[in-house]
């Protein structure tokens, strides 16, 4: 008996250590793979042709303490253009719009022609929003669906405990997207994609004199996106929350505001309105 214990430990043993080694030869590319066939398999993905979500939203802006309001959101994406707009119970922060209409980015202006802390950073990251990114999965031309079309390219940077799920951390370099790292985040049992994450750092000004010079700072971005409560719709698993963090520290000091959408409408193949993404 003690010797068949033994060996049934070294055969456990052995699957264990084969499991490992076939995990570790997963490349960036599988990994997309399997994180596909998690949305829905292809024939259910096909016959997607556009997609609009609505539901609920709120913005809190942390540093502030107690600014915060409620709003809605809705989404809508049809082949590789997409829209997300925003509004919200605020005088000084009414409304969001992001739109991509196949050739240009539009960052529509909170107030007055002037943008969000978030329009700004999208602006002047277009390529985040031309290529889906922003917005993740939610949107039907998400961009690993694209990855080599759009001449980007993917690699595995090792793995990251995520609200204490183990996940693959995918690096996503895009061609002209400047200085900005980006990584998506894929569950490593489920393969959903359960974070996107921006990071940037700028330079410090140069002041007039060196004295000057010395009292600048850098800037540091962070930019996240956050996805759970997963849910099935006509073979299509979506996330209905969606969360998004913006954090910048630098000379001026630090600004932190948050995002939390919870969706509560989806329907696929609608009659999109011909200015849907911008006429």
């Amino acid at each position: 008996m003690v010797a068949c214990r033994i060996v049934v430990a070294m055969v456990c043993l052995t699957v264990g250590l084969a499991a490992g080694v076939n995990a570790q030869k997963l490349t960036a590319d599988q990994i997309i793979e399997k994180h596909l066939s998690a949305i829905g398999d292809q024939q259910s993905r096909s016959l997607v042709k556009n997609a609009v979500l609505v539901g609920d939203a709120s913005v809190k802006f942390v540093t502030a303490k107690t600014a915060e309001a409620g709003g809605r959101i809705a989404i809508a994406t049809e082949g590789r253009k997409s829209f997300i707009g925003m509004n919200f119970n605020s005088l000084d922060y009414p409304q969001e719009s992001i739109l991509f209409d196949g050739s240009d980015v539009r960052i529509g202006s909170v107030r007055a022609n002037n943008r969000s802390v978030l329009g700004n950073f999208l602006q002047s990251n277009d390529k985040i929003v031309s290529e889906s990114l922003f917005g993740g999965v939610l949107l039907q031309s998400w961009g690993p669906l694209f990855a080599g079309e759009n001449k980007s390219r993917i690699s595995l940077d090792g793995t990251k405990k995520i609200e204490g799920r183990e996940t693959y951390a995918v690096s996503y370099s895009i061609k002209g997207a400047g200085g900005v790292k980006i990584k998506l985040y894929f569950d490593k049992e489920s393969f959903r994609h359960v974070r996107t994450e921006y990071s940037a750092m700028f330079s410090a000004a140069i002041g007039r004199n060196p004295n000057e010079s010395a009292g600048f700072s850098e800037t540091r971005l962070r930019l996240t996106e956050d996805f759970t409560d997963f849910k099935a719709y006509s073979g299509v698993t979506l996330p209905m929350t969606h969360v998004v963090n913006y954090s910048a520290s630098g000379q001026n000091g630090t600004i932190e505001i948050e995002w939390r959408f919870a969706y509560t409408e989806i329907g696929f193949n609608q009659q999109l309105a011909a200015d849907t993404f911008g006429g």
